[in-house]
């Protein structure tokens, strides 16, 4: 069992709480958490530095653009593992503002040097961690990119506990082709109308 943060309490962050409130003690951080406390009586929320502070994992889970503000409130998580679910979207999320030569998780990295930043689940729609919570079966991949093998590793079996397959893609240079991974899930769920409820699944043939 672990203790997570989950920094951030919109509609991914919530449904990550929920997700691993089964199976590990998680704080969720807020920057209102008394309205948050309103809608998630069962979890466990405070704000973001107090979150930050007694967690093994701390999960980002804010829009990519508030990265440089948070930093600033939680500190260095010096030799933490920290699951970076951020994805550099522009305001109607139908394009990225940074990608392949340099991607969110290393600018992440840039913000946090001292932690062991892994990418992962950017690429899970939050329709999807719904059905998660709720027991679905079915369930895409989760990739994983960063430059720590064991935070890496645990990450992957992190998302495997949850119920999702899940891969290990190498260095965190690799987040800049899982963020327009993610970016090409909202134009299939959105744009062209197949709904949140999709994902990518990684598996071999045969």
């Amino acid at each position: 069992m672990k203790n997570i943060a989950i920094i951030g309490s919109g509609n991914i962050g919530a449904n990550l709480a929920r997700l691993f409130a089964s199976r590990h003690n998680v704080t969720l951080g807020s920057r209102n958490p008394e309205q948050t406390r309103s809608k998630l009586p069962d979890i466990t929320v405070t704000d973001y530095a107090q979150a930050a502070k007694s967690a093994d994992i701390v999960i980002l889970a804010v829009p990519f653009s508030e990265v440089a503000a948070i930093a600033a409130k939680i500190g260095s998580l010096a030799g933490k593992t920290l699951i970076d679910v951020t994805n550099p979207l522009t305001a109607d999320s139908m394009a990225l503002t940074i990608g392949h030569t340099t991607s969110a998780g290393e600018a992440v990295q840039a913000a946090f040097p001292q932690a062991h930043v892994v990418k992962a689940f950017n690429t899970v729609l939050a329709q999807v961690l719904a059905k998660a919570v709720a027991g679905a079966k079915s369930l895409p991949s989760v990739l994983v990119a960063g430059n720590h093998a064991a935070a890496n590793a645990e990450v992957v079996q992190l998302a495997k506990d949850a119920g999702f397959s899940a891969f290990d893609t190498g260095a965190l240079t690799n987040a800049r082709y899982l963020e327009p991974l993610a970016e090409l899930g909202i134009q299939l769920a959105y744009a062209k109308g197949h709904g949140g409820e999709v994902g990518f699944t990684f598996s071999p043939v045969g």
